[in-house]
Protein backbone atom coordinates (compact mmCIF):
# COMPACT_ATOMS: atom_id res chain seq x y z
CA UNK A 1 0.00 0.00 0.00
CA UNK A 2 1.56 3.64 -0.89
CA UNK A 3 2.63 5.19 2.27
CA UNK A 4 1.27 8.41 2.02
CA UNK A 5 -2.02 6.80 1.34
CA UNK A 6 -1.49 4.43 4.36
CA UNK A 7 -0.65 7.70 6.16
CA UNK A 8 -3.84 9.55 5.18
CA UNK A 9 -6.26 6.85 6.47
CA UNK A 10 -4.36 6.49 10.02
CA UNK A 11 -4.22 10.55 10.52
CA UNK A 12 -7.72 11.01 9.21
CA UNK A 13 -9.00 8.89 12.67
CA UNK A 14 -7.92 9.40 16.07
CA UNK A 15 -7.11 6.21 18.57
CA UNK A 16 -6.06 7.20 22.61
CA UNK A 17 -8.21 5.43 25.26
CA UNK A 18 -11.24 4.00 24.33
CA UNK A 19 -11.22 4.99 21.11
CA UNK A 20 -9.70 3.10 18.38
CA UNK A 21 -10.65 4.16 14.84
CA UNK A 22 -6.91 4.17 13.58
CA UNK A 23 -6.77 0.56 15.18
CA UNK A 24 -9.70 -0.61 13.27
CA UNK A 25 -8.46 1.38 10.06
CA UNK A 26 -4.86 -0.99 10.56
CA UNK A 27 -6.99 -4.01 10.86
CA UNK A 28 -8.92 -3.30 7.60
CA UNK A 29 -5.81 -3.65 5.67
CA UNK A 30 -3.93 -6.25 7.70
CA UNK A 31 -7.04 -8.98 7.60
CA UNK A 32 -6.42 -9.97 4.44
CA UNK A 33 -3.23 -10.78 4.34
CA UNK A 34 -2.45 -11.93 8.15
CA UNK A 35 -3.82 -13.50 10.94
CA UNK A 36 -4.79 -10.65 13.40
CA UNK A 37 -5.31 -11.23 17.10
CA UNK A 38 -7.00 -8.83 18.88
CA UNK A 39 -5.95 -7.48 22.80
CA UNK A 40 -6.51 -4.63 25.12
CA UNK A 41 -3.74 -3.23 24.39
CA UNK A 42 -2.44 -4.52 21.95
CA UNK A 43 -3.08 -5.84 18.33
CA UNK A 44 -0.72 -8.29 16.30
CA UNK A 45 -0.08 -9.73 12.56
CA UNK A 46 1.44 -12.88 12.27
CA UNK A 47 3.34 -14.21 8.97
CA UNK A 48 5.62 -17.43 8.80
CA UNK A 49 4.75 -18.50 12.42
CA UNK A 50 6.43 -21.80 11.96
CA UNK A 51 9.88 -20.32 11.15
CA UNK A 52 12.24 -20.89 14.21
CA UNK A 53 13.18 -17.00 14.45
CA UNK A 54 10.81 -14.81 15.90
CA UNK A 55 10.79 -10.67 15.14
CA UNK A 56 8.43 -7.85 17.01
CA UNK A 57 7.93 -5.36 14.99
CA UNK A 58 6.32 -2.40 17.06
CA UNK A 59 4.95 0.91 17.02
CA UNK A 60 2.08 2.65 19.27
CA UNK A 61 -1.05 4.04 17.50
CA UNK A 62 -2.33 5.81 20.15
CA UNK A 63 -1.70 9.77 19.91
CA UNK A 64 -1.57 12.59 22.65
CA UNK A 65 -5.63 13.29 23.06
CA UNK A 66 -7.91 15.08 26.14
CA UNK A 67 -10.59 14.15 28.45
CA UNK A 68 -13.47 15.62 29.43
CA UNK A 69 -13.68 16.48 32.92
CA UNK A 70 -16.69 19.60 32.66
CA UNK A 71 -19.54 19.67 30.55
CA UNK A 72 -21.92 22.87 30.84
CA UNK A 73 -25.05 23.29 29.64
CA UNK A 74 -24.36 26.25 27.65
CA UNK A 75 -21.95 24.57 25.02
CA UNK A 76 -18.34 24.42 26.96
CA UNK A 77 -16.76 21.91 28.53
CA UNK A 78 -13.11 21.56 30.30
CA UNK A 79 -10.55 19.01 29.38
CA UNK A 80 -7.78 17.44 30.58
CA UNK A 81 -4.74 16.21 28.84
CA UNK A 82 -4.09 12.23 27.73
CA UNK A 83 -0.59 12.28 27.53
CA UNK A 84 2.07 15.44 27.64
CA UNK A 85 0.33 18.61 25.77
CA UNK A 86 1.49 22.31 25.93
CA UNK A 87 -1.73 24.56 26.87
CA UNK A 88 0.13 27.44 25.10
CA UNK A 89 -0.96 25.81 21.99
CA UNK A 90 -4.52 25.62 22.96
CA UNK A 91 -6.57 28.92 22.56
CA UNK A 92 -8.17 28.92 19.10
CA UNK A 93 -7.37 25.40 18.26
CA UNK A 94 -10.23 22.91 16.43
CA UNK A 95 -10.89 19.52 18.45
CA UNK A 96 -13.32 16.90 17.47
CA UNK A 97 -15.27 15.62 20.63
CA UNK A 98 -16.12 12.14 21.29
CA UNK A 99 -19.80 12.32 23.05
CA UNK A 100 -23.39 10.03 22.22
CA UNK A 101 -22.27 12.42 18.64
CA UNK A 102 -18.89 13.62 17.09
CA UNK A 103 -18.86 17.08 17.92
CA UNK A 104 -16.94 20.09 16.34
CA UNK A 105 -15.39 22.22 19.30
CA UNK A 106 -12.26 25.24 19.58
CA UNK A 107 -10.56 26.28 22.27
CA UNK A 108 -11.59 30.16 23.15
CA UNK A 109 -9.41 32.68 22.47
CA UNK A 110 -9.23 35.87 24.50
CA UNK A 111 -9.02 38.81 22.07
CA UNK A 112 -5.37 40.28 22.02
CA UNK A 113 -6.82 43.85 23.43
CA UNK A 114 -8.51 42.18 26.08
CA UNK A 115 -5.48 40.08 27.25
CA UNK A 116 -3.37 40.70 30.05
CA UNK A 117 0.43 40.36 29.58
CA UNK A 118 0.91 37.74 32.30
CA UNK A 119 -1.81 35.57 31.25
CA UNK A 120 -0.95 31.97 31.47
CA UNK A 121 -2.62 29.05 29.47
CA UNK A 122 -2.84 26.04 31.29
CA UNK A 123 -6.05 23.49 31.05
CA UNK A 124 -7.74 24.42 34.16
CA UNK A 125 -7.88 28.22 32.83
CA UNK A 126 -9.20 26.90 29.17
CA UNK A 127 -12.63 25.69 27.92
CA UNK A 128 -13.97 23.90 24.35
CA UNK A 129 -17.07 25.88 23.14
CA UNK A 130 -19.32 23.48 21.24
CA UNK A 131 -21.81 25.68 20.35
CA UNK A 132 -24.93 23.42 21.36
CA UNK A 133 -27.15 24.23 23.86
CA UNK A 134 -27.92 21.14 26.35
CA UNK A 135 -24.42 19.72 25.98
CA UNK A 136 -24.89 17.48 28.85
CA UNK A 137 -27.32 15.19 26.92
CA UNK A 138 -24.55 14.82 24.47
CA UNK A 139 -21.00 14.97 26.48
CA UNK A 140 -19.88 13.18 29.33
CA UNK A 141 -16.94 13.33 32.16
CA UNK A 142 -14.54 11.14 30.78
CA UNK A 143 -14.94 11.59 26.96
CA UNK A 144 -12.01 12.19 24.74
CA UNK A 145 -11.39 14.96 22.55
CA UNK A 146 -8.66 15.33 19.54
CA UNK A 147 -6.95 17.53 17.74
CA UNK A 148 -8.84 18.07 14.56
CA UNK A 149 -6.56 18.70 11.50
CA UNK A 150 -7.18 17.99 8.15
CA UNK A 151 -4.07 15.93 7.22
CA UNK A 152 -2.22 18.23 4.47
CA UNK A 153 0.46 17.64 1.79
CA UNK A 154 3.44 20.18 1.72
CA UNK A 155 6.26 21.05 -0.61
CA UNK A 156 9.53 18.55 -0.64
CA UNK A 157 7.41 15.28 0.47
CA UNK A 158 6.45 16.98 3.77
CA UNK A 159 3.21 15.81 5.55
CA UNK A 160 1.38 17.93 8.23
CA UNK A 161 -0.98 16.49 10.51
CA UNK A 162 -2.07 15.58 14.41
CA UNK A 163 -1.34 12.23 15.57
CA UNK A 164 1.52 11.55 13.23
CA UNK A 165 2.90 10.88 16.71
CA UNK A 166 2.83 7.66 15.98
CA UNK A 167 0.96 6.75 13.43
CA UNK A 168 4.60 7.87 11.09
CA UNK A 169 5.72 4.87 13.08
CA UNK A 170 2.87 2.70 12.76
CA UNK A 171 3.09 3.65 8.74
CA UNK A 172 6.54 2.31 8.98
CA UNK A 173 5.74 -1.05 10.10
CA UNK A 174 2.98 -1.89 8.47
CA UNK A 175 3.57 -1.05 5.02
CA UNK A 176 7.29 -3.21 6.10
CA UNK A 177 5.36 -6.47 7.33
CA UNK A 178 2.91 -6.21 4.22
CA UNK A 179 6.54 -6.16 2.22
CA UNK A 180 7.97 -8.89 4.46
CA UNK A 181 4.31 -11.19 4.27
CA UNK A 182 4.88 -10.54 0.27
CA UNK A 183 8.55 -11.56 -0.11
CA UNK A 184 7.78 -14.73 2.47
CA UNK A 185 10.69 -14.16 4.27
CA UNK A 186 11.87 -17.16 6.21
CA UNK A 187 11.27 -15.44 9.78
CA UNK A 188 8.46 -15.49 11.96
CA UNK A 189 7.67 -11.82 12.00
CA UNK A 190 5.04 -10.43 14.33
CA UNK A 191 3.54 -6.64 13.80
CA UNK A 192 2.59 -5.60 16.91
CA UNK A 193 0.62 -2.13 16.98
CA UNK A 194 0.18 -1.25 20.51
CA UNK A 195 -1.93 1.07 22.57
CA UNK A 196 -1.11 3.26 25.46
CA UNK A 197 2.63 4.62 24.94
CA UNK A 198 1.54 8.39 25.95
CA UNK A 199 0.72 6.96 29.11
CA UNK A 200 3.38 5.29 30.40
CA UNK A 201 4.96 2.57 27.58
CA UNK A 202 1.99 0.26 28.93
CA UNK A 203 1.16 -1.34 25.55
CA UNK A 204 4.58 -2.10 24.58
CA UNK A 205 4.95 -4.00 28.33
CA UNK A 206 2.34 -6.26 27.98
CA UNK A 207 2.64 -6.86 24.41
CA UNK A 208 6.36 -7.82 24.98
CA UNK A 209 5.51 -9.94 27.69
CA UNK A 210 3.04 -11.67 25.82
CA UNK A 211 4.82 -12.97 23.04
CA UNK A 212 8.18 -15.06 22.56
CA UNK A 213 10.47 -12.93 20.52
CA UNK A 214 14.20 -13.48 19.98
CA UNK A 215 14.22 -9.43 18.64
CA UNK A 216 12.30 -6.87 18.45
CA UNK A 217 12.20 -3.38 17.02
CA UNK A 218 10.26 -0.47 18.12
CA UNK A 219 9.50 2.23 15.77
CA UNK A 220 8.72 5.73 16.60
CA UNK A 221 8.66 9.29 16.06
CA UNK A 222 11.70 11.77 17.00
CA UNK A 223 12.73 15.56 17.04
CA UNK A 224 12.59 16.96 14.07
CA UNK A 225 15.11 20.05 13.47
CA UNK A 226 13.71 23.07 13.83
CA UNK A 227 14.61 26.56 15.32
CA UNK A 228 14.61 26.88 18.78
CA UNK A 229 16.00 22.79 19.28
CA UNK A 230 19.95 21.92 19.89
CA UNK A 231 20.50 20.56 16.65
CA UNK A 232 22.92 17.75 18.00
CA UNK A 233 19.81 16.63 19.87
CA UNK A 234 17.45 16.37 16.48
CA UNK A 235 17.77 14.90 13.15
CA UNK A 236 16.69 16.88 9.81
CA UNK A 237 13.39 15.73 7.51
CA UNK A 238 14.58 14.04 4.90
CA UNK A 239 17.17 12.50 6.56
CA UNK A 240 16.34 9.33 6.35
CA UNK A 241 15.80 6.77 9.15
CA UNK A 242 17.24 7.56 12.55
CA UNK A 243 18.82 4.58 14.26
CA UNK A 244 18.84 4.24 18.06
CA UNK A 245 22.24 3.87 19.67
CA UNK A 246 21.95 3.74 23.32
CA UNK A 247 23.02 1.13 26.14
CA UNK A 248 19.84 -0.42 26.35
CA UNK A 249 19.51 -1.03 23.25
CA UNK A 250 21.36 -4.43 21.54
CA UNK A 251 24.60 -2.95 19.87
CA UNK A 252 24.16 -5.77 17.21
CA UNK A 253 20.94 -4.71 16.22
CA UNK A 254 21.89 -1.03 16.21
CA UNK A 255 25.29 -2.26 13.73
CA UNK A 256 23.09 -4.36 11.43
CA UNK A 257 20.60 -1.54 10.82
CA UNK A 258 23.47 1.04 10.49
CA UNK A 259 25.17 -1.57 8.06
CA UNK A 260 22.38 -1.91 6.12
CA UNK A 261 21.61 1.50 5.63
CA UNK A 262 25.35 1.85 4.24
CA UNK A 263 25.15 -1.45 2.03
CA UNK A 264 22.02 -0.56 0.51
CA UNK A 265 22.05 3.60 0.38
CA UNK A 266 19.51 4.36 2.44
CA UNK A 267 19.77 7.59 4.29
CA UNK A 268 20.02 7.56 8.36
CA UNK A 269 21.47 9.59 11.09
CA UNK A 270 22.54 7.92 14.12
CA UNK A 271 20.53 9.01 17.81
CA UNK A 272 22.76 8.23 20.74
CA UNK A 273 20.88 8.59 23.95
CA UNK A 274 22.69 7.81 27.06
CA UNK A 275 19.92 5.37 28.82
CA UNK A 276 16.05 5.75 28.69
CA UNK A 277 15.06 6.32 25.34
CA UNK A 278 11.44 7.07 26.20
CA UNK A 279 9.98 4.81 23.74
CA UNK A 280 8.42 1.48 23.96
CA UNK A 281 11.57 0.16 23.19
CA UNK A 282 12.52 0.82 26.98
CA UNK A 283 10.09 -1.99 28.43
CA UNK A 284 10.45 -4.07 25.46
CA UNK A 285 14.25 -4.97 26.00
CA UNK A 286 13.54 -6.17 29.74
CA UNK A 287 10.20 -8.09 28.75
CA UNK A 288 10.17 -11.79 30.68
CA UNK A 289 13.98 -13.02 30.56
CA UNK A 290 14.92 -9.81 28.14
CA UNK A 291 14.82 -8.95 24.41
CA UNK A 292 17.38 -8.26 21.94
CA UNK A 293 16.02 -4.96 21.02
CA UNK A 294 16.59 -2.19 18.52
CA UNK A 295 15.16 1.99 18.11
CA UNK A 296 14.50 3.01 14.68
CA UNK A 297 12.54 6.53 14.54
CA UNK A 298 11.34 8.96 12.38
CA UNK A 299 12.36 12.72 12.34
CA UNK A 300 8.69 14.81 13.32
CA UNK A 301 8.56 18.57 14.13
CA UNK A 302 5.81 20.34 16.32
CA UNK A 303 5.60 17.14 18.44
CA UNK A 304 2.19 16.55 20.54
CA UNK A 305 0.51 19.45 18.30
CA UNK A 306 -2.23 19.69 15.49
CA UNK A 307 0.48 20.30 13.33
CA UNK A 308 3.05 17.35 13.41
CA UNK A 309 5.25 17.25 10.65
CA UNK A 310 6.81 14.25 9.09
CA UNK A 311 8.82 13.67 5.54
CA UNK A 312 7.35 11.06 3.67
CA UNK A 313 10.77 9.50 2.29
CA UNK A 314 11.76 9.01 5.81
CA UNK A 315 8.66 6.72 7.14
CA UNK A 316 9.66 5.22 3.37
CA UNK A 317 13.29 4.39 4.31
CA UNK A 318 12.34 3.18 8.17
CA UNK A 319 9.90 0.77 6.26
CA UNK A 320 12.36 -0.33 3.52
CA UNK A 321 15.05 -0.27 6.96
CA UNK A 322 12.83 -2.87 8.57
CA UNK A 323 12.07 -5.35 5.24
CA UNK A 324 15.73 -5.72 4.97
CA UNK A 325 16.80 -6.17 8.68
CA UNK A 326 14.07 -9.12 8.61
CA UNK A 327 15.75 -10.17 5.59
CA UNK A 328 19.36 -10.07 6.72
CA UNK A 329 18.06 -11.97 10.34
CA UNK A 330 16.06 -14.53 8.36
CA UNK A 331 19.85 -15.92 7.07
CA UNK A 332 20.41 -17.42 10.38
CA UNK A 333 16.59 -19.45 10.73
Amino acid sequence: MDIKNLLISLTKTHSAGHIDHSLQKALDILEPVSKVTVYDQFITAETNINCSTSLMLEAHIDQVAMIVTAVYDNGFLRVSPVGSIDARLLPATRVKVYGKEVLSGVFGSVPPHLKKDDAAFDFDSLYIDTGVLGLEKIVSKGDLAFFDTEPTSLLNDNFCAAGLDNKAGATAVISAFLEIASQNLPIHTTLCLTFGEELGLRGGTVAAFNGDYDLAISVDVSFGECEGVAPHKTAKLGSGAMVGISPILNREISNTLKDICEKENIPYTLEVMGGRTGTNADVISISKGGIKTGLVSIPLKNMHSPVEIVNLKDISAVSKLLTLFAKEVSKND
